[in-house]
């Protein structure tokens, strides 16, 4: 049976960097993890929307974390509704 212990895991994207001996970047976290990701969704759903379209996404910026949609090409931004939600209409 062979002995995998002895194997060294890299990402694919190193690999210039290993050929060339430099060391790789170090790569840094997007910012959501299993911990906080129950509390990312909690904040994200409690604050009240303000929409903002530029091009084919509608993004929010308000709260602790922006978020947005990819809405398409064929539909604009029209409002927002009392409880938040984008009133969208098609072009």
């Amino acid at each position: 049976m062979p002995d995998y212990t002895q194997i060294k895991y890299r990402v694919d994207d190193d690999k210039w960097y290993h050929y060339k001996g430099v060391k790789p970047p170090k790569r840094q976290s997007h910012g959501v993890s299993e911990d906080n990701i129950d509390e990312v969704i909690r904040t994200t759903q409690e604050h009240k929307h303000q929409w903002w379209q530029k091009g084919n996404y509608i993004f929010c910026k308000e709260g602790p974390n922006e978020h947005g949609v990819n809405v398409g090409v064929f539909k604009r931004l029209k409002g927002t509704n009392p409880d938040g939600s984008p009133i969208l209409e098609k072009v």
